[in-house]
């Protein structure tokens, strides 16, 4: 999935700072729509979340859940070696993702 660069290249790139700002920019428009799909199939998962939690007789807000959340996320930015305002912001993108699950949810109770 991940491209390394030999030390070569790497050598060769660097005298070719527009061609790194090029290569860099198409990386990051095909990593944000990698994102954008995974967002949207995270937030489609809230159908059957939401149908399940009716028939389990549960809230809509699951505490536990999302502290289950909350603490996978702080494991996994600190495994990475992540510094602390990377681990904040990530931390703070969980945070709008479970609310946006949620608003998905609350619509489909609606719906209903």
């Amino acid at each position: 999935m991940e491209h390394q660069l030999s030390t070569n290249e790497k050598s060769l790139k660097m005298n070719n700072p527009e061609k790194i700002l090029e290569d860099s920019r198409k990386e990051i428009d095909r990593v944000d729509n990698e994102l954008i799909d995974l967002i949207h199939k995270r937030t489609s998962l809230g159908n059957d979340i939401v149908t399940a939690k009716i028939a389990l007789n549960m809230d809509i807000y699951d505490e536990k859940r999302e502290n289950i959340i909350h603490e996978k996320t702080i494991k996994i930015a600190n495994e990475k070696i992540l510094n602390d305002d990377t681990k904040n912001s990530i931390i703070q993108i969980m945070n709008i993702l479970t609310s946006l699950s949620k608003t998905e949810q609350k619509k489909i109770i609606n719906k209903k």
